[in-house]
């Protein structure tokens, strides 16, 4: 990777009855939809970012213990990688706390996935139904395996 530095990126996938929990984006973030993450900051794990990044974004409460790593997702030549987590438990109504990011939370059903979400969004999304771990972007042929 030629020395470069690797940005890593959490997700959040969760499903309630068939749905699947999204951010709405503000029209001034591009107004589609996303799932909760972010960065994860120097000296964070993973973890700990997604479950700061769960609480900061959506109002959720998750518990180290109940995240499940279902996907690594690399992209750039391995200069970022994305780790999508899933949770079967957690705490708190989801509502959107970062009002000058995303309007509001929406459990989408699960067979009907927005048409406004990014070419990203929906890699991780199939690998989650999917169940294959490990996934790179091939960027000189635009192909995702």
């Amino acid at each position: 990777m030629n020395g470069q530095k690797t940005t890593v990126v959490v997700r959040l996938i969760l499903e309630k009855e068939d749905k699947l929990l999204f951010l709405k984006k503000t029209a001034q973030n591009g107004g589609g939809f996303s799932l909760v993450g972010g960065k994860v900051d120097d000296g964070e794990s993973a973890h700990d970012a997604i479950v700061r990044e769960s609480h900061e974004e959506a109002n959720i409460e998750i518990k180290r213990k109940h995240l499940r790593l279902l996907h690594i997702f690399q992209r750039h030549s391995g200069s970022e990688l994305i780790l999508l987590f899933t949770a079967k438990k957690w705490k708190g109504e989801p509502e959107s706390k970062e009002l000058d990011k995303f309007k509001k939370v929406s459990w989408i059903d699960k067979k009907d996935l927005p048409k406004n979400v990014s070419q990203v969004t929906k890699h991780l999304v199939d690998k989650y139904f999917s169940r294959k771990f490990f996934s790179e972007e091939n960027i000189l042929r635009g192909i995702n395996k």
